[in-house]
């Protein structure tokens, strides 16, 4: 009796990992680098995809919906709240961002959030009212208290152009190949991005894939950036000499007899 429910219960774990491998992505990315130099201006990037189907999976009622989530490397920021005392304008509350996306992009082939549940939407972190911030010394994501530094800040990463989200982005190219385009701007963090596929059909999650490209300075920038943070201190004297000498040129050329 025992054997016979034991191969009931692998028999189920059989088809439901059959069932979840019905619907796979395959993706890639236009660029893998994107290389930063003095003339950089921004690059865009274009994903490609295709939604593979198991040959015995049933078609389903509703339409496929692709969502694409880029996130640059995370960082630690404050923001600050001025308020006006006594006529001046001075720095008073703030709040310290814990982890928070240096970049993010959110695109979908509609809108965000019609795509699933919220939960499930917060989960993957898809859309704006999705992201889950973290602040020093507050419990929880999106703590209420700092709902003010929260809009303040997407208010101030969007002006910026690091933070977008756009429905309709994704387009079908025929019933099972996908593309999207992100551009990334010329003041783009260095460091390393992930992309991730989220594929939906009635509201459910079918399949989620993750690709990644880098950004990274190249030629005169990197061997300055390198220099200065790996001979600081001589890299300080360098700075400090050449601005005398920039001052004592400018008054050489500019000294009137």
């Amino acid at each position: 009796m025992r054997w016979l429910v034991a191969t009931a219960a692998l028999i189920s774990v059989v088809v439901g990992a059959a069932a979840a491998r019905a619907e796979r992505l395959t993706v890639a990315l236009s660029m893998a680098e994107i290389k930063v130099d003095s003339s950089f201006d921004g690059a865009p990037v274009t994903v490609f995809g295709v939604i593979e189907r198991d040959a015995q999976t049933v078609p389903r009622g509703g339409e496929y919906e692709i969502a694409i989530l880029v996130t640059g490397p995370p960082e630690s920021i404050v923001a600050r709240r001025k308020d006006r005392i006594l006529g001046i304008w001075m720095n008073r509350a703030s709040e310290v961002f814990l982890g928070a996306p240096s970049f993010y992009a959110a695109g979908a082939t509609g809108e965000i959030n019609d795509l699933a549940p919220a939960e499930l939407l917060k989960r993957f972190r898809l859309g704006f009212d999705n992201i889950g911030f973290t602040y020093r010394g507050r419990v929880g994501r999106d703590n209420p208290a700092a709902a003010e530094f929260r809009e303040a800040f997407l208010r101030i990463k969007q002006r910026e152009g690091l933070f977008s989200q756009q429905a309709g982005s994704v387009d079908f190219i025929g019933n099972a190949i996908f593309r999207s385009t992100v551009q990334i701007p010329a003041n783009a963090p260095i460091g390393f991005y992930q992309v991730s596929v989220f594929l939906f059909a009635d509201g459910a999650l079918l399949a989620r894939t993750d690709e990644s490209f880098t950004i990274a300075r190249t030629g005169f920038e990197q061997l300055t950036f390198a220099f200065a943070h790996d001979q600081a201190f001589i890299y300080g004297i360098v700075c400090v000499m050449l601005a005398l000498l920039t001052g004592w040129l400018a008054g050489v050329l500019f000294r009137r007899d």
